[in-house]
């Protein structure tokens, strides 16, 4: 196949998903309506019931991924001496981690965009109360060597699962390693909705009535509130598109993974090697990617050529947080290997709507760019 033979291939996939099982979700909507039950209804239990299941923990479903990483560290009732390890790339992690009120600690990650566990340990002080290791890309890093350094130095271990349901590592899904987990239901997650939400899964069943409260205004018992806090709840219409989705996630998840693999051939027997590197999991793994994320020589210009051919990419994500204004962390602080990535990452087209054509049309305009930029 050759560029000129133009193949739109679209980075966005929302319409395509919504447009299947609409059917199912106007047929729950309008149950929905007509029961007048918004929030904190049956939908929602049933879904919390479901992921219990899938996880053999407790699950507390919350309005968003980012409300579920917050309240899980309002939970440990940090102090502001208390300090946070979590990875400088993860863009989105990094806001619930400034407001939970502790310290936070911004660490480098290794090749593959995860959290190196040699950094790690050089940050490690008397005051590390956390480490959040982020399964970022749906991709799971040397998880094992993080759960035994946190136990070792009696540390809490979260993971972020938000952009990897579904993957296992040892054969167990992730988000069964750490003490607390959390997941975010974005629409462009694995498991996404038409909306938002998130859930908290957690291996100390004593934290549960914590975080059932935490999700509304600190009750149980209405108006009976015993602490302040916000409120977090997963919309009934969000918990029920949630659950249509995951009753077909085990085909979607076999096509990603088809799809993963088709990427990787074409790539590697293009003979652009040199110029393109893939990110990888750990050998002990099974992902369930959640963007297909290269480090590309020439990175903007790919991006470009991509573009005018009919590919959309995205970059996830652009700046390692010390290069955000946001939070504050100046100019002297650098991370190598998260830095240089941010300069070279390029997320291309991924999702289980791709064809086998649109995968090596994508592949051949980066054979051809690169053939004609030595």
């Amino acid at each position: 196949m050759t560029s000129k033979q133009r193949v739109e291939v679209p980075f966005r996939f929302l319409h395509l998903q919504a447009k299947t099982y609409q059917r199912k979700i106007l047929a729950e909507t309008t149950k929905i309506i007509e029961s007048g039950i918004f929030l904190n209804g049956d939908h929602g239990r049933k879904l919390e019931k479901k992921l219990s299941g899938l996880f053999s923990r407790s699950c507390i479903a919350v309005a968003s991924g980012h409300d579920a990483l917050l309240l899980s560290l309002q939970s440990l009732n940090l102090l502001p001496t208390d300090e946070i390890i979590f990875p400088v790339n993860a863009y989105p992690t990094a806001f619930p981690v400034f407001l939970s009120g502790a310290t936070p600690v911004p660490c480098d990650v290794d090749e593959n965009g995860q959290l190196n566990p040699s950094s790690v340990r050089k940050l490690i002080t008397k005051k590390t109360k956390v480490v959040i290791m982020v399964h970022l890309y749906g991709l799971v890093g040397r998880l094992d060597e993080l759960v035994a350094i946190c136990r070792r130095n009696d540390i809490i271990l979260f993971e972020d699962c938000a952009q990897a349901f579904g993957s296992k590592f040892k054969g167990k899904l992730v988000g069964t390693f750490g003490d607390i987990a959390c997941f975010s239901f974005y629409p462009t997650k694995n498991i996404g909705t038409l909306g938002d939400g998130g859930a908290i899964i957690v291996k100390n069943k004593r934290s549960v009535k914590y975080f059932k409260e935490a999700r509304q205004y600190g009750e149980l018992t209405r108006y009976r509130s015993k602490f302040v806090s916000g409120h977090s709840r997963i919309p009934e219409i969000q918990a029920a598109v949630i659950g249509i989705y995951l009753n077909d996630y085990n085909k979607v998840v076999k096509k990603k993974q088809t799809l993963d693999r088709l990427y990787r051939r074409e790539i590697i027997g293009s003979g652009i090697g040199n110029q393109v590197s893939l990110m990888t999991a750990h050998p002990k793994s099974s992902p369930v990617v959640h963007l297909f994320v290269i480090s590309a020589v020439k990175r903007n210009s790919l991006q470009l050529y991509l573009k005018k051919h009919g590919v959309e990419t995205l970059i996830h994500y652009p700046f390692a947080i010390n290069h955000v204004p946001a939070f504050k962390l100046g100019k002297t602080q650098h991370y190598p290997i998260a830095e240089r990535l941010s300069q070279s990452i390029l997320s291309l087209p991924f999702h289980q709507y791709l064809t086998n054509k649109q995968i090596k049309y994508t592949v051949s305009l980066m054979r051809n760019f690169y053939e004609k930029t030595r």
